[in-house]
């Protein structure tokens, strides 16, 4: 089917066309363009590797090797033809060969990619930082069911049947067509999801939580890094600890859950198999500058002072005095090791100030209180 361009007296066809026709080739043109751009084909992926190949015994190569926003390896398959040819068997024999990766592995993939492209960067600090964690100790990766992406000029019957029964057997797996359109410009591509359809996916993710909550409100049996919207499923992790610590994991969940009641604050949480966490992420900013955390056999209350400085600076001024430059310091990440109401007022007050809310408690009212140990 043609795109149109919309004129003021008509609707001008814009012929498709293809891959071969415009002499384009898989890897020479689509796949260095998607390697660039990947969110063309999705949003929050990030690229470990191109033409991944570091195996024993085998000279096959996948040809992007990516992670998602949930922190999932993803196999990228491409293909310019117009069936797909046999990518899906390409791509779970891939699958499951990656899937005892584990995060220095992928490190090391990823370093040698930007080796090879001559990118002068810190292979390390780029993979943790799309991992979104404070410290590199909570970084995890979930490698045992690796996801696949399809992307393909067309799909053969014979494909599509095979990737719909695959996907019955809670693989997740996906095609995206690929078309090309021959514009007086240039040239136009345009991605569709094919396989799920994307409003068949929003209703199904809608009636899995909602049979979830009547399920008795989340029995707490999530699976490792799973990213859980809200700020309930942190009870369970509250009802883990030893008695001598709870009044001090409450008192920061019920400051969470106020910010979130006023609209400051949009909680997420997540459960890893290291760590469970508090995420109070600012709206519209995916980097929290505030993470509750229940670390192995530890409470830690993390504050990342560069991402309150830049949407509050008043507010991270009086938290700086609170809690003193040597523990509060630029580039860095304080574990606050004491919990008080001025300190908690001051973090509310960032809030405000990120949203352009006056503050509650003025800069001169700052007075020191007693202390409540942290852990």
């Amino acid at each position: 089917m043609p795109l149109y361009r919309w004129n003021d007296d008509n609707l001008e066809a814009v012929p498709p066309t293809t891959f071969e026709a415009k002499q384009l080739q898989e890897r020479a043109d689509l796949q260095r363009l998607l390697r660039d751009q990947p969110e063309v084909l999705e949003e929050g992926l990030f690229i470990v590797a191109e033409e991944f190949s570091n195996w024993q015994d085998s000279s096959r190569s996948i040809d992007l090797l990516a992670l998602d926003d949930q922190a999932r390896l993803v196999i990228i398959e491409l293909k310019r033809t117009q069936t797909g040819d046999h990518s899906e068997l390409q791509a779970i024999r891939y699958a499951a060969m990656v899937s005892n990766m584990t995060l220095e592995q992928v490190i090391e993939a990823h370093r040698s990619y930007l080796a090879r492209r001559s990118i002068n960067e810190d292979a390390r600090g780029r993979v943790i930082n799309h991992l979104d964690v404070s410290e590199e100790t909570d970084a995890e990766i979930r490698t045992e069911r690796p996801r696949i992406i399809l992307a393909s000029a067309g799909f053969s019957t014979e494909l599509t049947t095979t990737v719909l029964w695959l996907r019955d057997g809670d693989m997740d797996i996906s095609c995206i067509k690929l078309q090309l359109y021959q514009s007086s410009d240039g040239l136009l591509l345009d991605t569709s999801q094919v396989i799920p359809l994307p409003e068949a996916t929003d209703y199904l993710v809608k009636v899995r939580e909602n049979s979830e909550v009547d399920r008795g409100r989340r029995k707490r049996n999530r699976h490792i890094g799973e990213r859980i919207p809200g700020g309930e499923a942190f009870l369970s992790v509250i009802e883990e600890v030893p008695e001598h610590d709870t009044p001090m994991l409450n008192r920061l969940y019920d400051w969470a859950v106020s910010l979130e009641q006023e609209g400051l604050s949009i909680l997420e949480t997540r459960l890893g198999s290291h760590n469970k966490s508090l995420r109070c992420h600012l709206p519209n900013i995916e980097r929290p500058p505030a993470i509750i955390y229940r670390a192995g056999d530890k409470n830690r209350f993390d504050l990342v002072r560069d991402r309150i400085h830049q949407r509050a600076p008043e507010a991270d001024a009086r938290i700086e005095e609170i809690l003193g430059p040597d523990e509060y310091s630029p580039g860095k990440t304080s574990h606050v090791r004491e919990l008080t109401d001025d300190l908690l007022d001051a973090l509310t007050d960032a809030y405000r100030e990120a949203k352009g809310i006056p503050p509650i408690t003025p800069r001169s009212d700052t007075a020191p209180d007693s202390p409540a140990p942290v852990e």
